[in-house]
C-alpha cells in the first residue's frame, strides 16, 4: 500500500504548494548560510564563501525543479500552467476566441438537440427491475400496406402463452386510453392505459403511496377495492397536492366509480416512449366498457405485449419456442373455420428486445433522427475544419514562440500537450453553449413532431447520458481541429524559425490549410443538395392535390358510451345531431363518419362483383362509413349518381371512388351495379355477405398518407348492421364546414348540449392542422437540414473569407511590389480571386460526388423528387458558389487597396 500512501501525500501537496515552497526555500538558505559558514572558517572570502557554498548545489532553481516533480503531481502542474498560457492567449486575441466559441456552439449545440431527442426516444432505460429482461411480443401477419409485421396480440393469445411458454414469464398487456374523467368539480379527460393485472407486479415497480394493480384488480366485478385505479406521480402532486389521502379516493372515470388505490413511482411513464399515463386501470376496465365478448375478442389485435426472459434464456431461443407453440396457440384462438386463411397460416411471433420500451414514433422517427444526428455531425466536420484553418493561421504567426519554447528544452508531447490545452479553453465553453443552445430549440424540434402527447411526454433538458456524450464531443472537437496544428508547431525547424525576421513572409502550413476549403465546401454542397431535395418533398406533398377541402374543415369525436341510446336509435341520434349543427349559423354542411381523412388508421374489408362472384377472388379495399353531406363538407366531386340521403332509401347502396370502380369493373360503368361484401366472422369462422347497389361516384382521394396513391374506397351509409358498429359506433366524428372554424366548433358544441348534454366535449380539431401533422416528419427533415445547410454555408464562407484574408495579409508585400511595379488592381484582384476559385472548383466536384450518393441514400424519404434531380444540383452549386465569392470578395478588394509604398516600409 505505499503507492496509495505515496499518491495521497502528492495530492496533499498539490493543495498546500505554497507553504511547501516556502519551507523548501527556508530549508535551503538554512543550508547555504551553513555551507557560507564552512567556507568562512575554512579562511574564504565572504564572497568567494558565497559562490561556493551555491555552487556545490548546482543550481538553486533546477534543485526546487527535482524537489517539485518528487513531491507533486508535475501532469497537474503542467495542466494548469498550460490552462493559464492558454487564458493568456484568448486575452490577447478576443476576437478569434469569440468567433471559435460560437462556432462551436453551433455545432455541439446541433448534435447535442438532435441526440438529445434520439435518446429520449429511442435510448432512455425503463425505470423498472432488470430492463434487459424485457422483451416485446408481436406477431408479423405479412399483411401489405400495414404494420403486420409489428402487430400487437390480444387477450387470449395473451393467456395461452402464459399457460405454455417456459422460456417467458410475466407476460402484460398494455393499451394506452384517453379517459373522461370526473373528481368533484373537475370534468374533463386524462391519457391514460389499461393494463393486465400483474402489469405493475412483472415490471418490478414499487409504489409511491398505496398499492399497485394486482390480479385480483382484473376479474369480473373488480377486486376488494371494486374498479381499482392506479394515477402517476404527476397528477398526485398537480391534483391532489401529494397527499396520503388521495388512497381511497373516489372518482369517475368514462362514467363509472373507481377507487384510487395508490400512486406509481416518480419518473415511471409506463413502457410505450412518448406518451404519459396518468391513470392506470386493469384490463377488466374493457369489459365494463364493452362486455365480456370486448375483453375476450379473438379477432382484434389490440395489446402491446411484454414479457422477461426466464433465467439463463436467451431471446433468440425465445423466439424460436415461441415460434414452436404458434400453432397449438393458433387452435386455441382462432376459430377453426379462420385457422386456414393464408393470413393466419403466414403468421409468425417475433420476440423483440423492450429495454427503452416501444413507440409508434419511434418506428416513424428512427429514420429521419438518425439521418439528421448524420447532417449535424457534418455540420460538426465543417466547424472543425474551419476552426482547423484558423488555428493553423494563428500556428503558423507564431512560429518563433514554438521555436523558442523548443529550444528551451520543450519537446514535442509537451507543445501537443499545450495546443490540446488551447483547444480545449475554446470547446468546453462552446459545449456549454451548445447545451443551452440545445436545450432553448428542444421544445421546438419536439412540437414539429406533431404529435401531442410526445411533446407534453419527452423531455429536452440533458441529462447525464447526454451531458457526457457532449463533452466527449467537446474533447474530440478539440483533437480534431487541433489535430493540424499541433503536428504543425511540434514540427517547428527551430534554428531555421529562430533566423527568420519577418514572420508573416513564412509558407509554412499552407497547403495543408488550403485543404480545409475544399473539405468544407463538399459537405456544405452536400448538406445544402440533401436539404433542397427533402425540401422539394414537403413543397410536393402540400400542394399535390389530396383530394380533399382543408380549409374551414372541422372534425370533432364523440363519446356517447353514456347516453342511453344504442343501435337505430345511437343512428337517428347522429343524424339528428348532424341536422341540428347544420342549423347553425355559419355553418353549410355537417356529416358523420367512422374515419377521418389522413387519421393514419384503415379499415379494409374484402368485396367483390356480384355478378363475378365465385369466379373471381374478392379484393380488399378501404372502407368508411359515412352519412350525407360527406362528400360536400370535404369538397369531394361527385363524378356520377347522387348522395347518401340519411332515410331507408340508403339501405343495401353504397358509394364508391373512381380507383374502387376501375377495380371491381374494369372497362364498365360501375354505377347502379352490385358489389358484394365478404364479412369474416372471427368468433364463429362463418363467412357472411352483404350486397349493395352503387347509388354514386366520386372523385379518388388520398386516405392514411399524403404518400400514398389513391386507394380504392368504399362508402356505406351509417346503420346499426354495419359490421363492429356495436363497439365503435359511440366514438364517430362529425366532419363540419361552414364560413369560419370558430362558427363550427361552437356549432358543434351548442348542439353536443342539446342533443347529449351527458356526454363530455372533446375539443374540435382543424382538418389544416390534421393535414399538416400528416407531414410532420417530412416538415421536421426540411427545416432542420434547411438550417443545418445553412449553417454549413455559413461556415463555409468564414473559411473562404479566414483563408483569403490569411493570404492577403501573408502577401501584402509581393502585392505591393507588383502594384508598384504597375500591376493594375484588376490583375491583382484576379490574382488573389484565382486562388480561391481553384480551390471552389475542387470542393463542388468532390462535393458533387458526394451529394449524389447521400440523394440515393435519402431516396425513401423523398416523394415525387428524382434524387438526382439537375436543377437542384445546380442551383445548389449556384448558391454555393455566390456565398464562396462573396466571402472572397471582402479581402480580394482590401488587396487591391494596398498603399505600394506602405506595403514596401513594412518589408
Amino acid at each position: 500500500m505505499d503507492w496509495l500512501r505515496i499518491w495521497f501525500s502528492r495530492c496533499l501537496a498539490t493543495f498546500r504548494r505554497r507553504k511547501l515552497d516556502e519551507e523548501l526555500d527556508e530549508e535551503l538558505l538554512s543550508h547555504i548560510e551553513l555551507a557560507i559558514e564552512d567556507n568562512l572558517r575554512k579562511g574564504m572570502s565572504k564572497e568567494s564563501a558565497r559562490t561556493s557554498a551555491l555552487r556545490s548545489f548546482g543550481g538553486l532553481i533546477q534543485v526546487k525543479e527535482m524537489y517539485r516533480v518528487e513531491r507533486d503531481l508535475p501532469f497537474v502542474d503542467a495542466i494548469a500552467q498550460d490552462i493559464r498560457y492558454a487564458a493568456r492567449q484568448m486575452k490577447r486575441a478576443p476576437g478569434f476566441a469569440i468567433v471559435a466559441v460560437l462556432t462551436l456552439a453551433l455545432g455541439i449545440g446541433a448534435n447535442t438537440a438532435v441526440f438529445t431527442l434520439i435518446h429520449a426516444l429511442m435510448l432512455t432505460t425503463l425505470p423498472v427491475r432488470s430492463p434487459g429482461e424485457l422483451v416485446r411480443l408481436t406477431m408479423n401477419l405479412s399483411v401489405p400496406a400495414t404494420d403486420g409485421h409489428d402487430a400487437p396480440l390480444n387477450l387470449p393469445i395473451i393467456e395461452a402463452i402464459q399457460r405454455h411458454s417456459h422460456s417467458l414469464h410475466g407476460v402484460l398487456g398494455w393499451c394506452v386510453y384517453d379517459f373522461p374523467f370526473r373528481d368533484g368539480s373537475l370534468n374533463s379527460g386524462l391519457h391514460g392505459a389499461i393494463v393486465s393485472g400483474d402489469a405493475f407486479e412483472s415490471l418490478g415497480v414499487r409504489p409511491a403511496v398505496g398499492r399497485l394493480l394486482t390480479p385480483l384488480d382484473d376479474q369480473a366485478g373488480g377486486g376488494p377495492d371494486g374498479l381499482a385505479a392506479v394515477i402517476s406521480y404527476r397528477l398526485w402532486r398537480e391534483r391532489y397536492r401529494a397527499g396520503p389521502s388521495v388512497v381511497g379516493h373516489h372518482i369517475i372515470v368514462t362514467d363509472h366509480d373507481a377507487t384510487i388505490v395508490g400512486v406509481a413511482p416518480a419518473g415511471f411513464e409506463g413502457v410505450i416512449t412518448a406518451e404519459h399515463p396518468d391513470i392506470y386501470l386493469p384490463l377488466e376496465f374493457q369489459a365494463v366498457l364493452y362486455g365480456q365478448a370486448a375483453k375476450h375478442e379473438g379477432g382484434r389485435l389490440w395489446l402491446q405485449t411484454f414479457a422477461r426472459l426466464s433465467p439463463g434464456v436467451k431471446r433468440a431461443q425465445a423466439g424460436a419456442e415461441m415460434n414452436t407453440l404458434l400453432p397449438a396457440i393458433l387452435d386455441e384462438t382462432v376459430p377453426s373455420a379462420m385457422r386456414h386463411l393464408p393470413v393466419i397460416e403466414t403468421a409468425r411471433f417475433e420476440v423483440k428486445p423492450a429495454r427503452t420500451g416501444w413507440s409508434k414514433l419511434r418506428l416513424q422517427y428512427t429514420g429521419p433522427l438518425l439521418m439528421l444526428q448524420l447532417m449535424v455531425a457534418t455540420v460538426l466536420l465543417i466547424c472543425c475544419a474551419n476552426l482547423s484553418g484558423l488555428f493553423l493561421a494563428r500556428a503558423s504567426a507564431r512560429r518563433q514562440e514554438f521555436a523558442i519554447r523548443g529550444a528551451m528544452g520543450a519537446g514535442r508531447f509537451r507543445l501537443l500537450h499545450q495546443l490540446f490545452v488551447e483547444c480545449l479553453m475554446l470547446a468546453i465553453p462552446g459545449a456549454l453553449l451548445g447545451v443551452g443552445f440545445a436545450w432553448m430549440t428542444g421544445p421546438w424540434i419536439v412540437h414539429m413532431l406533431g404529435n401531442p402527447q410526445a411533446e407534453q411526454a419527452i423531455s429536452m433538458r440533458p441529462n447525464l447520458a447526454v451531458l457526457s456524450v457532449t463533452l466527449g464531443c467537446a474533447v474530440l472537437c478539440a483533437l480534431l481541429f487541433g489535430m493540424a496544428p499541433s503536428w504543425f508547431a511540434s514540427h517547428t525547424r527551430i534554428e531555421a524559425e529562430l533566423r527568420t525576421l519577418h514572420p508573416r513572409t513564412a509558407v509554412s502550413g499552407t497547403r495543408l490549410r488550403n485543404f480545409f476549403v475544399p473539405f468544407q465546401l463538399a459537405l456544405s454542397l452536400t448538406l445544402v443538395v440533401v436539404a433542397s431535395l427533402l425540401g422539394s418533398t414537403i413543397q410536393r406533398l402540400l400542394t399535390e392535390s389530396s383530394g380533399y377541402r382543408t380549409e374551414n374543415v372541422v372534425f370533432a369525436l364523440t363519446d356517447f358510451l353514456r347516453i342511453p341510446e344504442k343501435g337505430d336509435a345511437l343512428v337517428a341520434l347522429y343524424r339528428r345531431m348532424a341536422a341540428r349543427i347544420e342549423q347553425s349559423p355559419g355553418v353549410e354542411q355537417a356529416s358523420v363518419a367512422a374515419l377521418y381523412p389522413l387519421m393514419d388508421s384503415r379499415w379494409t374489408e374484402e368485396f367483390v362483383a356480384a355478378n363475378n362472384a365465385g369466379r373471381v377472388r374478392p379484393v380488399e379495399a378501404t372502407g368508411n362509413v359515412i352519412t350525407a353531406h360527406y362528400f360536400s363538407a370535404l369538397g369531394i366531386p361527385m363524378l356520377a349518381g347522387h348522395d347518401f340521403q340519411d332515410d331507408n332509401s340508403d339501405t343495401d347502396t353504397c358509394i364508391i371512388s373512381q380507383a374502387a370502380a376501375r377495380l371491381y369493373f374494369p372497362g364498365n360503368s360501375a354505377l347502379n351495379r352490385t358489389l358484394r361484401q365478404i364479412i369474416h366472422q372471427m368468433r364463429t369462422g362463418v363467412d357472411t355477405f352483404r350486397d349493395c347497389q352503387i347509388v354514386g361516384i366520386v372523385q379518388d382521394t388520398k386516405y392514411d398518407s399524403l404518400r400514398e396513391s389513391p386507394p380504392p374506397i368504399v362508402y356505406i351509409p351509417l346503420r346499426a348492421e354495419v359490421n363492429g358498429f356495436s363497439n365503435a359506433g359511440a366514438a364517430l366524428f362529425f366532419i363540419i364546414h361552414g364560413r369560419s372554424v370558430e362558427a363550427e366548433k361552437s356549432a358543434y358544441l351548442k348542439a353536443l348540449h342539446e342533443v347529449a348534454p351527458t356526454s363530455p366535449e372533446i375539443p374540435p380539431f382543424e382538418f389544416t392542422q390534421t393535414f399538416h401533422d400528416s407531414v410532420a416528419r417530412e416538415r421536421l427533415l426540411s427545416v432542420l437540414s434547411g438550417f443545418f445547410a445553412l449553417l454549413g454555408l455559413l461556415l463555409s464562407g468564414i473559411g473562404i473569407y479566414g483563408l483569403v484574408a490569411w493570404n492577403v495579409t501573408r502577401r501584402t508585400s509581393e502585392i505591393g511590389l507588383r502594384i508598384a511595379l504597375g500591376a493594375r488592381r484588376v490583375e491583382v484582384f484576379s490574382l488573389v480571386m484565382s486562388q480561391v476559385i481553384g480551390l471552389m472548383v475542387a470542393g463542388i466536384l468532390i462535393g458533387g460526388t458526394a451529394a449524389f450518393f447521400a440523394s440515393r441514400a435519402i431516396r425513401s424519404f423523398l416523394f415525387e423528387v428524382r434524387p438526382a434531380d439537375p436543377l437542384i444540383f445546380a442551383l445548389s452549386t449556384l448558391l454555393l458558389i455566390l456565398i464562396g465569392l462573396l466571402a472572397a470578395t471582402l479581402p480580394a478588394r482590401r488587396a487591391v487597396s494596398i498603399d505600394p509604398m506602405q506595403a514596401l516600409k513594412t518589408e
